[in-house]
């Protein structure tokens, strides 16, 4: 990313969109010797939540937040022209239902 688009503002943009939709974002240590524990999207109990692994560097939550919320319908959300590439090119990455 540009140095005039910081992967710190992306992620604060796509925060605040996740809000927006009420969706509880949550960076969370995802080390497991055990099990294999990916970032995503869940739903528990009506709420919905993205979990991303804090170990992560910040591109990354941000690439892996947009995918999970690439698969929203975003259309009546205002966002800035280059957020919205974003999430769309995330959406492409991986083919993924819309919810």
């Amino acid at each position: 990313m540009d140095p005039s688009f910081p992967d710190s503002f992306l992620l604060q943009q796509l925060e605040n969109l996740a809000a927006r939709l009420e969706i509880d974002v949550r960076y969370e240590s995802l080390a497991d010797e055990e099990f294999t524990i990916h970032s995503g999207g869940c739903k528990v109990m009506d709420r919905t939540f993205i979990i991303i692994d804090k170990n992560q560097p910040l591109a990354e939550r941000a690439r892996l937040l947009a995918l999970e919320l690439s698969r929203y319908d975003l259309e009546d959300f205002y966002l800035l022209p280059r957020v919205r590439e974003f999430i769309q090119a995330s959406s492409r990455e991986k083919n993924l239902p819309q919810r």
